[in-house]
């Protein structure tokens, strides 16, 4: 369970009263430049943070049958610097996270915001034109956390399954020392 501060509790109570509380995702993008991004329509402050607003699109990849959704980001209408960050900086496995703000609609400060997806980016797709957008997908990290990890047969990875066990390690100058049969008038005696 996940909790609110009392403003985000406040803010639940109206909203259960039937007043209408804006809910609005912040996106965090971890490149060697952190952008801070929001879909909504004003700059928000959080977490001693300004999110940007750049009317990010959200949208769930349904190529996986998981229970971890994959999503894409559509980035519309993109600054020369946020291409350059996606142009020349390696994005693929840096880490997005995704949180549903509670904004109070009276002082339109975030109230509260709630973890609601994190995982790692791909290698962005930019669509140059009159409408130059930036496309990102981005894996759910629990998705990663289920892959079959490499096992390779090695003494670290034998100490890793069965600490102790010693069976694996060997000295490659003493072990593989090159035979030396005997000349045969050894056997001739």
């Amino acid at each position: 369970m996940r909790d609110l501060n009392p403003a985000g509790t406040a803010l639940l109570a109206r909203a259960l009263a039937g007043e209408q509380i804006p809910i609005v995702q912040l996106i965090e993008l971890q490149f060697s430049t952190t952008l801070y991004l929001t879909n909504c329509g004003l700059p928000l402050e959080w977490d001693s943070h300004t999110w940007q607003p750049i009317g990010v699109q959200i949208t769930p990849v349904d190529d996986d049958v998981t229970e971890f959704t994959n999503l894409q980001f559509g980035l519309p209408a993109v600054s020369e610097a946020q291409l350059a960050l996606a142009l020349l900086e390696d994005v693929e496995g840096a880490t997005v996270r995704l949180w549903d703000a509670l904004v109070d609609p009276d002082t339109g400060a975030v109230a509260a915001a709630v973890p609601a997806w994190s995982g790692a980016m791909d290698i962005p797709s930019i669509q140059d034109g009159p409408q130059a957008t930036i496309a990102v997908n981005a894996e759910h990290r629990g998705a990663a956390a289920l892959r079959v990890k490499p096992s390779r047969y090695t003494d670290d990875e034998q100490q890793r399954l069965h600490p102790g066990d010693t069976c694996l390690r060997f000295d490659p100058a003493t072990d593989a020392a090159p035979l030396v049969w005997p000349a045969a008038s050894y056997f001739r005696r």
